[in-house]
Parts: C-alpha cells; sequence; structure tokens
C-alpha cells in the first residue's frame, strides 16, 4: 500500500516550518525574508523571486528544499543591496504569476515573503537546525491505528532509519532510469531524453520547433532555451550546461541518495529483524524492528562513497564497496566533472534519527493530526512509512 493513500489531500494537511539558528538584525550585508508557500516548490519560487530582483538564483540563499504539495515556511537571503520589499505575495494560476494582496494557503497556489531584518549570514544548504511538522494522516481503521501506535512505541524507543525520502527523487521517472548515469556514460542527449520526458511526450525529438510548440506550456524559461540552443545546433554535451548548475547537482543527489538508501537498507537486514516497506519506484526500503545495539547505531554516519571517510564498521564497509561495483562506480569517479559540477563525492549521513516532540494534536475514527520536529536532513515521509507500515 503507498503511502499517498494516507497524506497530502489538501495542501494544508502537509504543515512545514523550517527552524534556522539565525535572529533577524538591525545591519548586515544580506535582508532576511521569510518565505510562505503553498502547492510550489521551492526552487519555482527562488527563480521567480530571481527574476523581479533581477539577480542569479544562486544569490539567494535558502537552507532546504521544501515539499511542494504543503504549506511551507522557511526562510531566505538576499544581498542587501537588493531593493527591499517590506511584504509582498504572488499567486500562480494558468501558468501565470499574479500580485496579490494576500494568499489563502489552504486553497490557492501561491507564496508571501516578509523582510524579518538583516544578517550577517547568507543562507546555504543545511544550515537549517531542523523543521517543525503538523501532518493529517487519513484513511486510519482500527487495524491500521493498532499499527500506528505500536510503531510509535517502537519509534521513541530506537529512532527509525534516517532514508532519503520520495523528495530527493524529482529527477528518476524509471526504477533505474537516473539522468546522472547516462552524464556519467557521456551520453548527454540521452540524459536530456530522459530529462524532458519528465515534461511530456518526445514524439517530436530532433525536430525542435514543434517539440517546442509541444511542451513549450511547461517548460521553464532556462528549458525553452536549451531546446532553441539544440535548435541552433549547440551539442548535447554543451545545451546540458544551460540547465542552473543546482537542477544538474540535483541530477547527483538523487544517484548518490539512492545509493545511500541502499547502504543501509542492506546493513539494516544482514543485521536486525526487520520489515520492508514499499517505496517509490518499486523500490525497497528496510526498518529495523529491534536493535541490540541501539547506543552503537545512534552514533553510526554512513558516507556516502568511502572515499574521504572510510567505514571502520566492517560489514558496512563491504556492502558500501559491492554495491559501487554493481553500479560500476570506481574510485576513479570520484570528485570527477561531469555537466560542470564535481560528482560523486564523499560526506557523512547519520544512519537512523529519532523525532522529538511527537504529539498527536487531534483525532477522529478514521483521522490522526500529529505534530513533531525532525533534525536537518530527515524526511517526515520516512518517518510516516515506518509509522504506518
Amino acid at each position: 500500500m503507498s503511502l499517498e493513500k494516507y497524506i497530502k489531500k489538501h495542501p494544508s494537511d502537509f504543515i512545514v516550518e523550517e527552524v534556522i539558528p539565525l535572529k533577524p538584525q538591525e545591519k548586515g550585508d544580506y535582508r532576511l525574508y521569510r518565505l510562505k508557500k503553498s502547492n510550489l516548490s521551492t526552487l519555482q519560487v527562488i527563480r521567480y523571486l530571481s527574476s523581479i530582483w533581477k539577480i542569479k538564483p544562486s544569490q539567494i540563499g535558502f537552507a532546504g528544499l521544501k515539499d511542494k504539495f504543503a504549506v511551507t515556511t522557511q526562510y531566505i537571503t538576499v544581498p542587501e543591496a537588493v531593493k527591499p520589499v517590506e511584504k509582498a505575495c504572488y499567486l500562480y494560476h494558468g501558468g501565470r504569476w499574479i500580485k496579490s494582496d494576500s494568499v489563502n494557503f489552504e486553497n490557492q497556489t501561491g507564496f508571501c515573503i516578509e523582510l524579518l531584518g538583516f544578517t550577517s549570514d547568507f543562507i546555504k544548504l543545511g544550515d537549517n537546525l531542523g523543521n517543525r511538522f503538523i501532518i493529517k494522516i487519513y484513511h486510519l481503521d482500527k487495524d491500521k491505528k493498532k499499527t500506528f501506535y505500536r510503531n510509535l512505541e517502537t519509534i521513541k524507543k530506537i529512532g527509525c532509519g534516517n532514508y532519503f525520502g520520495e523528495q530527493r527523487f524529482g529527477s528518476v521517472k524509471g526504477r533505474n532510469d537516473f539522468i546522472f548515469l547516462y552524464l556519467l556514460k557521456g551520453d548527454a542527449e540521452k540524459a536530456l531524453k530522459l530529462y524532458f520526458s519528465i515534461k511530456g511526450d518526445l514524439k517530436n525529438w530532433g525536430k525542435w520547433d514543434k517539440l517546442y510548440r509541444d511542451l513549450k506550456g511547461k517548460l521553464e524559461q532556462y528549458e525553452k532555451d536549451l531546446i532553441l540552443g539544440l535548435k541552433r545546433g549547440l551539442p548535447p554535451e554543451k545545451a546540458v550546461r544551460i540547465l542552473p548548475k543546482n537542477i544538474r547537482l540535483m541530477f547527483n543527489f538523487a544517484f548518490q541518495s539512492y545509493l545511500w538508501n541502499e547502504y543501509l537498507r542492506k546493513y539494516i537486514e544482514k543485521k536486525y529483524p526487520f520489515k520492508r516497506v514499499p517505496f517509490i519506484h518499486n523500490w525497497k526500503l528496510s526498518f529495523y524492528m529491534d536493535v541490540y545495539d541501539i547506543e552503537y547505531l545512534r552514533k553510526l554516519k554512513i558516507p556516502y562513497t568511502g572515499k574521504d571517510f572510510p567505514p571502520e564498521d566492517t560489514l558496512l564497509k563491504k556492502i558500501i564497496q559491492e554495491t559501487l561495483q554493481e553500479y560500476k562506480i570506481t574510485e576513479d569517479l570520484f570528485g570527477k566533472e561531469t555537466a560542470g559540477i564535481k560528482v560523486l563525492t564523499d560526506g557523512l549521513r547519520n544512519a537512523v534519527f529519532f523525532p522529538e516532540e511527537f504529539r498527536i494534536v487531534q483525532k477522529t475514527k478514521n483521522t490522526l493530526t500529529v505534530k513533531f520536529f525532525l533534525p536537518a536532513g530527515s524526511y517526515a515521509t520516512i518517518l510516516l512509512r515506518d509509522l504506518l507500515f
């Protein structure tokens, strides 16, 4: 059974509030804004703000990508030199942005920004402390509620596997269809074809005028520019660089996140009693049901490649090596430049997380509304899978 049955009937069923360590100051190099949005991705808003402020999207700082089909609040920074706006709201309708006095976040698609003050710090990815959530869960019969409460008690004691959630895999269309792998093989045309297949029918691929007309209403400006570049004869290897750097980085992140999820899944299956839970693209996630070394697991960090952070855990080391071999990822590819970005870099991520301040704030016969805090980088949709299945 998929998670979608239980959540996100309306954007207001999934409320996210970012927590950052910054406090507004009277002076600073950057203006600090609160951004509240509904049914829009963070990048959609950032790109639009950059166009009206006439700055590059990279000049707008933000700590993370928030869920699209949700009501989310986060914080952004822009250079102090940008013309200040105390407050502004925009609705998105029919592919157009419309300035508005306000946004009804329960049933309208749009966003509002509000100037809070200044800061000396440019907000970077990962700069948040975590996120607070209020989520309404539907279709809970008697048996499913029993499962929920039983799993909740287990998670309070031994935490939850810190898998990357589906938000990380927006560029992946099928089970093993990673745009990144085509780029890594040097097949930029196949990578672009897969990228645009998410937008619509590609029957006119290669007939650029017709493809442009087919997809025009679904494309961002940089995607239109890319197709026009191909029409001018730009080779795919150069055309792919028209995509913003953060989009190209997301191709890499999607693949590395998948590998990391596989490390954790295999580690859990080798070491603990577990349950398998369905995930997107027929992938599986395995959650431990009991552990005998919770203090060790609580401190365990799993690397992305193991090059810069080789694991001391022999089981984990073997799993990482075998998984990389399975996908023909060799050490000479670590840190390689592909499509203008450095790929397959190393880092560490906690193997497990513990939800904090978990409360049930409302209940009916078939619904529960829950409130909790998760540390930065942990996904509410992953916690909900562990709770519900």
